[in-house]
């Protein structure tokens, strides 16, 4: 405890570790909010070429989005799709007639972000509630706007993606790509922190047997328990860390979201009660046009890949995958510093151990493009590569990674911890008090196959 204590105490005072734990929060906050801010704010133009056959939206007004411009054409859609790739608009909404569903189209040559999409599908249900006339049924008001809520919100938009040779992919789900951007982010972000902490446990032993003050400490504790204290002290350090981080996150994110609303807004339709007397002229009413019991929406699609992350059991599995990642190869750089006695031969040892988080990195996108695939689930079970794997295929969700898989890993996990303090305690113990000597690989495996 004396041993985690002065670890810990000594960390915590460096100027280095106020100036990370306070800019990593304002960091990672920056870059959730940058999406929705920039998905609903946009300063240039956006010119919508309108083909309309269902003659439902002939009236779309952006409202206050000043920036959307629509210009109804009756050309046939492949010349609009032909003027859209030579640049005459930013995009074509083409709306066709359909007696049993109500929506459209967007195509463009370049992604238009949520914003954009958010406010055509928005103008198309101002649109159809100013169309919908009130004496058509002999209905009230509150009975009309019970559809008009149900009908707007049954409007589907889709868009599609036109290339330079008039072919046409489908535009990727902003889910998916927010998933993508958070499981790259979350890995690298785990990278760093094994890395660099690892980094600190190695440099410690490493000063302490080269001005030999580990002769001094010995001959009160065992090799052993120094090792041990060291690693829990610095991994202290990092907990202590990721929590503050936690904490003042969630706290910016929360100013964010009282500040800016419109941001982080979700908007919703709530249910209007038929008056009894109506009853018989909704039901004719909602029978010939249809309704649709779902009458929420969120329009802002980034908002709605955000929300779609689990972000309790990305935290929780952060934090467990750090802990055990980082005893993994702490005590493995513990070993290695304690084997060598300058910076120049730790390199040869160090280099195997930095390999499987490399090759991680590498692979990343591999993994990112393929979380259920094989390469990602054997990465994600093999305890060197799986603090990075898992992680990144955590914010697919359950589609990606099964719990079964995070349960096997979890556990394989814990196994290779116990296996790898185990050997690094054997060769901490041999090696701490060893000068002079050029060590092996042949060498280190004899000191861990010794017996007491």
């Amino acid at each position: 405890m004396t041993i985690i204590r002065r670890e810990y105490n000594q960390a915590v005072r460096k100027k280095s570790f106020l100036v990370l734990t306070i800019l990593g929060p304002i960091l990672m906050a920056a870059l959730i909010v940058t999406p929705a801010i920039l998905a609903t704010r946009s300063n240039n133009d956006v010119n919508i070429a309108v083909l309309d056959e269902s003659n439902l939206f002939q009236k779309l007004n952006s409202g206050n989005d000043k920036e959307i411009h629509f210009k109804y054409l009756s050309a046939p859609l492949n010349e609009l799709k032909e003027g859209l790739v030579e640049g005459l608009y930013n995009a074509v909404l083409y709306i066709p007639y359909n007696s049993t569903q109500i929506g459209g189209m967007v195509y463009t040559t370049s992604p238009l972000g949520s914003g954009v999409m958010s406010n055509i599908l928005a103008a198309m249900k101002q649109n159809l509630t100013d169309e919908i006339l009130t004496d058509e049924f002999g209905i009230d008001q509150d009975s009309l706007n019970l559809y008009i809520a149900r009908q707007t919100d049954k409007i589907m938009l889709g868009q599609m993606f036109i290339n330079e040779d008039m072919s046409e992919t489908q535009q990727s789900s902003y889910v998916k790509d927010v998933q993508q951007i958070m499981g790259m982010v979350v890995g690298i972000i785990i990278y760093f922190f094994i890395f660099m902490y690892c980094s600190m446990v190695l440099r410690g032993v490493l000063e302490e047997k080269s001005n030999r003050v580990v002769e001094i400490i010995v001959s009160s504790v065992k090799p052993v328990q120094l090792m041990i204290g060291k690693i829990v002290g610095i991994a202290l350090i990092g907990i202590t860390q990721l929590l503050i981080w936690v904490v003042l996150l969630t706290g910016i994110l929360t100013i964010c979201k009282a500040t800016m609303p419109e941001v982080f807004s979700v908007q919703e339709r709530s249910a209007i009660e038929v008056p009894q007397q109506q009853a018989a002229n909704y039901t004719n009413f909602t029978t010939q046009w249809g309704a649709d019991d779902e009458l929420s929406t969120p329009d802002n699609e980034v908002v709605r890949a955000l929300q779609s992350i689990d972000y309790t059991r990305l935290v929780l599995l952060f934090i467990f995958f750090f802990i055990t990642g980082y005893f993994l190869y702490a005590s493995l750089y513990a070993a290695v510093g304690a084997a060598v006695d300058n910076d120049t031969d730790t390199q040869q040892f160090t280099l195997p151990l930095t390999i499987p988080l490399i090759l991680m990195i590498v692979v990343s996108s591999y993994i990112i493009s393929e979380p259920d695939g094989p390469l990602a689930f054997w990465c994600s079970i093999i305890p060197f590569t799986a603090p990075i794997a898992m992680l990144i295929r955590i914010p697919f969700g359950a589609a990606a990674v099964q719990d079964w898989e995070i349960l096997l890993s979890c556990a394989l996990m814990l196994i290779g911890c116990m296996i790898s303090v185990k050997a690094a305690a054997k060769i901490y113990r041999t090696g701490i008090l060893m000068y002079g000597k050029k060590i092996t690989y042949k060498e280190l495996w004899k000191w861990i196959r010794f017996k007491e």
